[in-house]
Order: C-alpha cells, then sequence, then structure tokens
C-alpha cells in the first residue's frame, strides 16, 4: 500500500508527527513516500546490514540496486514498485563474484558496475538481463597512492576511481611516513585498468589519528576530523573539503567549471562531545586520540552531498548528535541556496534521480531500511 505523505508527514512516518508542524522547509519541495523496503514493518524479509555505508544505485527504469558495506556479497535489485527481483553476482572469488560490494554504478547504458575493494576487481552486468558479462581487474599505481577502493562513474573514456595514500608503518620502503600528507586522488582508468589520466581531482585524505611503535602502526578515527568527498554526476565532478561549504564543480578532463560557496556559521566543539565519540575506544586508543594536535575546536560544515539530474545540490549541514533532525540544503547550478529542509537525524537521502529520492533509514530497533519518495515542486 502506497504512503502518500506531505514532508511534514514525512517526519511522521518516523513517529514524529507532533514535531513536525514546527520543522523547517523553505524549498519548493515536497516528499511523498512510495515505498519502503526492509522496515520490519512489512514483512518483507529483507535485511541491510549497512546504512551510512550503503550504496543505491537507479537505472533508468527506476530499478534500485543496493550494495554496500564492508563484505556485504551480492548486491540486491529491486523494480520499481520496491518488488525483489533478484541477485547480481555471488559471494567468492570466480567469474561473477565478489566478497564486498563497495561501489555499485549504473552506467550511461544501465549496465550495472559492482566494484570490490577487497580484490580490487570491477564486475560488469548486462541492464536487462542482469546477468555478469565481464571483469577487470584494477592496477596499482604505484607505492605512493593505494590501489583504488572507490567507483565514481563511468565516462566515455573509462572508469573514474578514488585513490588514497596508504597507510604504512615507519620505516616501511612502500608509501609514506604516517607524519607524512596524505590526500585522496581521482584518477581515471582505461577498460583495462590502467591509469590513463591521473589526478582529475585532489584533496587531502580523511583525517585520522596515527600512533606509531617500532615498525607497528594504529590507525584510529578522529572525532569530528575533516573529510573530501566526491560526487560524479552528468560528466561533471564535485569535490569538497568539508571544513566549509565550498564545492568545486571539475570536467572529466580536469578543469574547474564553476564553484559553489554557501556562508556556514562555524560550531564550537566541546571536550564532553569529543569523549562521548571515543567510548567505545580502547584506554590506550582515547589516550591518543585526546592527546592528539589535530582535534578540531569547530565541526566540519557538512556531512553529505549529493547530486540530483538538475545539477542541484543537496548538502547536509554536520548534525548535532543530540537532535532529532538535521538541516539540508538545496543549491542551484547557479550557486544560490533555494532553500532548507529538516529531515529526521536517522534519514540519510542517497541518490535523487527521476523525481525520486532514495534513503536510508536507521530504526533502532530493527536496524537500516530503504524508503523511496517521489519528489513534487
Amino acid at each position: 500500500m502506497k504512503r502518500e505523505f506531505s514532508f511534514a508527514c514525512l517526519l511522521a512516518a518516523l513517529s514524529l508527527c507532533n514535531a513536525a508542524g514546527a520543522q523547517v522547509n523553505t524549498t519548493p519541495y515536497e516528499f511523498i513516500e512510495i515505498f519502503r523496503i526492509g522496515d520490519e514493518a512489512s514483512a518483507d524479509s529483507i535485511f541491510f546490514e549497512s546504512h551510512l555505508r550503503s550504496q543505491i544505485a537507479v537505472n533508468s527504469a527506476n530499478q534500485l540496486f543496493v550494495g554496500g558495506g564492508w563484505r556485504v556479497s551480492p548486491v540486491m535489485s529491486f523494480s520499481e514498485e520496491g518488488d525483489f527481483i533478484g541477485f547480481l553476482g555471488a559471494e567468492g572469488e570466480g567469474p561473477g563474484e565478489f566478497k564486498t560490494s563497495s561501489s555499485v554504478v549504473v552506467g550511461p547504458r544501465d549496465s550495472i558496475y559492482v566494484f570490490d575493494e577487497e580484490i580490487d576487481r570491477l564486475l560488469v552486468f548486462e541492464p536487462k538481463t542482469l546477468q555478469y558479462v565481464y571483469s577487470m581487474n584494477t592496477i596499482d599505481s604505484g607505492s605512493s597512492i593505494s590501489s583504488p577502493y572507490k567507483l565514481l562513474g563511468v565516462t566515455e573514456k573509462g572508469y573514474l576511481f578514488k585513490f588514497e595514500t596508504p597507510y604504512r608503518p615507519p620505516g616501511n620502503a612502500l608509501g609514506i611516513e604516517p607524519d607524512e600528507p596524505r590526500y585522496s586522488v581521482i584518477n581515471l582508468l582505461d577498460r583495462k585498468g590502467a591509469i590513463m589520466q591521473r589526478s582529475v581531482a585532489k584533496l587531502p585524505a580523511k583525517e585520522r589519528v596515527v600512533r606509531t611503535q617500532g615498525s607497528s602502526i594504529t590507525v584510529m578515527s578522529l572525532p569530528f576530523g575533516r573529510a573530501p568527498f566526491f560526487v560524479y554526476k552528468d560528466r561533471l565532478l564535485y569535490t569538497g573539503w568539508n571544513d566549509a561549504i565550498d564545492i568545486s564543480v571539475i570536467s572529466e578532463n580536469g578543469e574547474e567549471v564553476r564553484t559553489v560557496k554557501i556562508a556556514h556559521e562555524t560550531v564550537p566543539i566541546s571536550r564532553r562531545e569529543i569523549e562521548d565519540q571515543i567510548t567505545t575506544s580502547s584506554k590506550k586508543d582515547r589516550r591518543s586520540i585526546l592527546r592528539s594536535k589535530l582535534l578540531p575546536e569547530t565541526k566540519p560544515a557538512y556531512d553529505a552531498l549529493i547530486v540530483d539530474d538538475d545539477g542541484y545540490l543537496w548538502i547536509r549541514e554536520y548534525p548535532d548528535s543530540k537532535s532529532e533532525f538535521a538541516k539540508w540544503l538545496v543549491v542551484g547550478t547557479d550557486g544560490k541556496l533555494i532553500g532548507e529542509m529538516e529531515l529526521p537525524l536517522n534519514l540519510l537521502l542517497k541518490t535523487i534521480k527521476a523525481g525520486r529520492a532514495y534513503a536510508s533509514v536507521n530504526s533502532e530497533m530493527h536496524g537500516p531500511y530503504i524508503a523511496v519518495y517521489s519528489i513534487t515542486r
């Protein structure tokens, strides 16, 4: 049964009906829920392991392909009504198999591409039958940069992959020393898996805390650390370092087309907030993190970036973990703010395509599920 919710009732759908009327929505958009997949109440027996890392790709017929997460395999496919169609591939290392569906991308002609970062393999599936066609192993780019670990998109020339400087123990001949700068780099690979264009885009890598002892190395998450964001959409690459809302729009050849800058009020971080983020870490790790010179004084500007069919940017401001809602900014191609809307904190938009929004929702009781909305203006 179709659930028809306006934006206010979208909030109500997540048990927040009484507060919905007070929430901000200055955009011209209205969300109407079409269906859910994996919600315990729907009794569809679909289970999704990951919320933040989940991948949702959509083809021209509005079919969904869902993967993502570490060691999540294979990819599930669903019809435009949300009915389960079947699996793409299988778990393993043979033809048509993969261990981790870390990237799921629909190409220009609806072929489905699944990248397995664990075994450096790109698999291609036929758009109509969803059958395995062929695979390609990527080629290591050299000692100073990692093998690719995320597929951003498919171009007429090849594949845009994200690479990152690896962590290496002190004195290791491969890679850089732990204290040297690390980068996230977008390279274009040809159809054989070799790099044909380097550094289409380049930003600092995600900030982390590194502890070394002798020849060993420990890498830890940095609370409120900055991170790079890359989105490929309609032959354009959107890149940003989330210390500020300052997005560069780059062509496939690496030439800057325009920039998008939105004023953002910085939010200070308390010591308690930092400690709350490391409660599950070991005592030794907590000590290393709290002593780190990298600890930021303010929160990042945003933690999610997607681009819709019109080239509009949907940016989620870095949320307050104690709030029930997070603010999303909608920015036009001219760089002007179209409006703001507040969505539940446990709802993360993943894809906006052909008048539909696809989101992962994390239920505290039952885990993540997928919700699909039509977008009207």
